[in-house]
């Protein structure tokens, strides 16, 4: 994954070495999150990773470190987060299995009296 300038495309910066997807900016700029790879679909799960940035007339990224795993729904925006830098993430429902169910009609006439 990269960072590109965007003003004059002055430059670009490699900020994943095993690549990722659904980058998120913090609120203030200061970190970008992305999902690591394998975390996007129903089987997979893998970490969110935070990079830090350093504020300054030149970019410059820290290390990615991971957060927590998470296993995210497909799509483009399945997470985000907010000021306080809490994350909201949307996540796949796993299909439970059915389990019968039983419906005793006329109950009330097995009653003993």
């Amino acid at each position: 994954m990269y960072v590109v300038g965007f003003a004059a495309l002055n430059g670009k910066w490699q900020i994943s070495a095993n690549g990722g997807g659904l980058p998120v900016w913090s609120r203030d700029g200061r970190e970008l999150y992305f999902a690591g790879v394998g975390a996007v679909g129903v089987d997979a799960d893998a970490k969110l990773m935070a990079v830090p940035i350093t504020p300054g007339p030149q970019f410059q990224p820290g290390v990615p470190q991971p957060l927590f795993d998470v296993r995210l729904a497909s799509g483009n925006s399945s997470y985000d987060v907010s000021a306080d830098g809490r994350f909201v993430i949307a996540t796949p429902v796993e299909q439970l299995a059915t389990v019968p169910m039983t419906v005793v009609l006329n109950w009330q006439a097995s009653l003993e009296k």
